[in-house]
């Protein structure tokens, strides 16, 4: 709708003056007007003179809304604007200066905490109580029997905090959501104590953790370990009959306990193969609770994106990504009480980059407009474990991680792990992946 402006008052005013007029001047007496019916005589209008004004000001009112008019006061003097109801004002003016146009909307705070500041949850700064509602029961656990014990420094084996031992075998037997749910509980440890707060039946199992750690007579315990891997799972056939199955949780492993003859062994037939490859040569006796690690990793540096660049040397600047290819090892073995059994923690992840697959994008300079650029894209196939299994002592437990991605980590040679594998018996790279792992004690 189109808006028209009056600015005067008496504009309308002088409209109606001067139709009033001529009104009155036509509607004199015996004035003749013509009709569609003929000739019609007025007489008396001289009587009807004081009703014009108000005839007139309803026909000017009737023809400033027919012209969809809006009829405005003045405005005032520097404000220009096609739309009155638009106008800035000061206050509007200064906001939208002082204020960017993408600021956040400031919440209101519930809370106004001496040490965080206002928030908007609500904070109490108060302890009346700890929550005892399960009748949960304070327990400190002395622990310096094994975080002072002397521990192995060999490459990439160095245990500056064995208390986080200590918590991680907690968490992996009691689970972790006892301790991050109801009921209220606590579970913490420093180079002296394992502290926790949880119900009568958590703090068992937390009380005869700590007991294994602790106790000396299973510090002479240890267990050794080796990985080694093969193209084809048709090892089985010859030691079938002697590999005692036990149970494995995770998807797509098996586990066997043989004995130590039987193992060495099927050692022994595995190093006749030619597609054998020792992936985790022997490791060296590992103790009762001690963390072990093996990483035998290299970096792979490839093109992930490039970005237009007037500024370099080819007018783009390289967007380089590295990726940790090989594998890595973490064993720990902790006996139970009973000197019957012991349980390792085992914790592998392999990453292998299959192939690298390039795509083409255009880089368009001034000296080259058709300029193109190959950037990459990792074909990746990756592998982890991370399992807890408890076996007898003076055993050998087995476990056959399946066909899984074998990493091409160049160790002592250049073809990496699997050159003999790979070179026409395996172009996949992937192989049969087997861990012995034997435990011994006094």
């Amino acid at each position: 709708m189109k808006l028209r402006k009056i600015r005067e008052w008496t504009v309308i005013t002088k409209v109606m003056e001067q139709v009033s007029c001529n009104a009155i001047s036509y509607f004199s007496p015996k004035t003749k007007v013509l009709t569609g019916s003929g000739i019609i005589s007025i007489f008396f209008l001289n009587k009807m003179q004081c009703f014009v004004p108000l005839f007139v000001l309803f026909i000017a009112v009737a023809v400033i809304s027919a012209q969809d008019s809006i009829f405005v006061p003045p405005l005032p003097d520097g404000i220009k604007t096609e739309n009155p109801a638009a106008a800035p004002t000061a206050n509007t003016a200064q906001a939208a200066a002082a204020a960017p146009a993408d600021a956040p909307s400031r919440y209101p705070a519930a809370s106004k905490d001496p040490v965080l500041g206002e928030r908007i949850a609500k904070i109490s700064a108060t302890l009346e109580k700890i929550p005892q509602e399960h009748r949960q029961i304070w327990r400190e656990y002395d622990i310096t029997p094994y975080t002072r014990r002397k521990f192995p420094v060999t490459a990439g084996n160095t245990l500056s905090k064995p208390e986080q031992t200590v918590i991680d075998w907690t968490l992996r037997l009691t689970g972790t959501q006892p301790w991050h749910s109801s009921p209220f509980s606590i579970l913490n440890a420093d180079s002296d104590k394992l502290y926790a707060y949880h119900t009568k039946e958590v703090q068992l199992v937390v009380a005869d953790i700590v007991d294994r750690f602790v106790c000396q007579e299973l510090t002479g315990d240890f267990c050794t370990l080796r990985a080694v891997a093969v193209s084809r799972p048709d090892w089985q056939v010859k030691p079938h009959a002697g590999l005692k199955p036990i149970a494995i949780a995770a998807a797509g492993l098996q586990g066997w306990i043989l004995e130590k003859p039987a193992a060495a062994l099927l050692m022994q037939e595995l190093a006749k193969r030619l597609d054998f490859k020792e992936l985790v040569p022997i490791q060296p006796a590992i103790s009762n609770g001690t963390p072990h690690y093996f990483t035998a990793k290299r970096q792979q540096s490839y093109l992930r994106d490039v970005q237009a660049n007037p500024a370099a040397v080819n007018g783009y600047t390289e967007d380089r990504a590295v990726i940790e290819e090989g594998l890595g090892l973490s064993f720990v073995s902790l006996s139970l009480l009973d000197a019957q059994s012991t349980e390792a923690a085992v914790k592998a992840d392999i990453i292998q980059i299959e192939r690298m697959l390039s795509t083409f994008v255009e880089i368009a300079t001034a000296s080259n407009p058709r300029q193109r650029v190959s950037i990459e894209t990792p074909q990746i196939a990756a592998f982890k474990l991370d399992e807890l299994i408890r076996f007898p002592k003076n055993k050998v437990l087995l476990l056959d991680l399946g066909m899984i991605p074998l990493p091409n980590t160049a160790v002592g040679e250049s073809g990496g792990f699997f050159s003999e594998i790979t070179k026409g018996i395996n172009p996949a790279k992937r192989g049969n992946v087997l861990v012995f792992i034997e435990s011994s004690g006094k």
